[in-house]
């Protein structure tokens, strides 16, 4: 009975076919969950971008933690009527130097 064992147990772990095959399905089973892991890296980084765009362009004009305060402490009236809101959004272009938590990503260095 333990000749047994340690037959299959020695066919696995030297080469030949049934080696072979078991090297096989371990690399589909990482690639599959390499692809998987890829596409949710993916989705959180979208994410992340459209949260830091949204930031970076409602807070263009009183300030946010990337271009300082300056217009907060100005004075400069954040919000109000939606018609104004809108026409600063369409105005306002997000600089990629602004871009301080997608720049971040190893994957945004390497489209660069």
């Amino acid at each position: 009975m333990a000749d047994n064992a340690s037959a299959s147990a020695t066919a696995t772990d030297q080469p030949g076919r049934p080696y072979y095959e078991s090297l096989r399905n371990t690399l589909k089973s990482t690639l599959a969950k390499k692809r998987q892991l890829d596409e949710q890296l993916q989705a959180l980084e979208d994410n992340i971008y459209k949260m830091e765009s949204g930031y970076l362009e409602e807070t263009n004009g009183a300030g946010n933690i990337v271009r300082g305060f300056d217009g907060w402490v100005k004075g400069v009236v954040v919000g109000g009527d939606k018609k104004s809101v809108d026409d600063r959004k369409a105005r306002v272009r997000v600089r990629d130097e602004d871009r301080i938590f997608s720049r971040s990503s190893m994957s945004w260095i390497r489209v660069c």
